[in-house]
């Protein structure tokens, strides 16, 4: 079965040393990795990779990037695992610093237990709300255990089988969004390329606060 895809924009601190270096380890094993490169280094990525390898390469790079969103695994007919049961939880908690490391540890807590997820990390700088949202099937009890286990303190839940399917917000107006509503995500890359030659297509950034070097 194919990977579900994985969207990123982070800004990119270009005063660091070595920072080539890292952007390599983080683009590395991304299948079908497509980037755009928008003004002053913010940087669009799409591509096919396990969620938890990703964001754990995303927080040892926190000192070289600085993450303004993630986006993972919404499908229009997801099948075996990933399709929703009467298990399924929708939920939102908010991040306080994406710096701190119990940011880190609370999304890879949640990662592990929700089966078939898919979720969206939004936090841009400036943004009055940081928030994460998951979606997937887990066990009521082993729910709660992670949540304690995380610290997770929930903004919004829904528990049961699922009205509609959960699938990625339409782009729209760039608005400031309510604590318990995904954002729209940003426009997805246009330039294709295959894991052995990575194409780049600069652009101007949608509805972000530059990254300023």
């Amino acid at each position: 079965m194919k990977a579900p895809p994985l969207t990123c924009v982070f800004g990119v601190n270009t005063g660091v040393k070595d920072y080539q270096k890292m952007l390599y380890k983080i683009y590395e094993g991304i299948e079908g990795l497509k980037l755009e490169y928008g003004t002053n280094w913010l940087v669009y990525l799409h591509g096919e990779v396990d969620p938890i390898i990703f964001i754990q390469k995303m927080y040892k790079a926190r000192s070289y990037v600085e993450l303004f969103r993630i986006d993972y695994g919404y499908e229009d007919n997801p099948q075996g695992i990933r399709k929703p049961n009467s298990n399924f939880v929708s939920c939102s908690f908010e991040l306080i610093n994406t710096l701190d490391i119990s940011w880190y540890k609370k999304t890879i807590g949640a990662l592990k237990a929700i089966q078939g997820v898919s979720f969206t990390i939004y936090a841009p700088p400036g943004s009055e709300y940081q928030m994460v949202y998951f979606y997937g099937n887990i066990e009521i009890g082993v729910l709660m255990k992670m949540l304690v286990k995380t610290g997770i303190e929930l903004l919004t839940m829904k528990y049961g089988p699922p009205d509609p399917k959960p699938e990625a917000p339409a782009s729209g107006t760039e608005t400031q969004p309510a604590k318990d509503t995904v954002p729209p995500p940003p426009p997805p890359p246009e330039i294709v390329s295959t894991s052995a030659k990575h194409q780049v297509i600069y652009k101007k950034p949608w509805g972000f606060r530059r990254f300023c070097c």
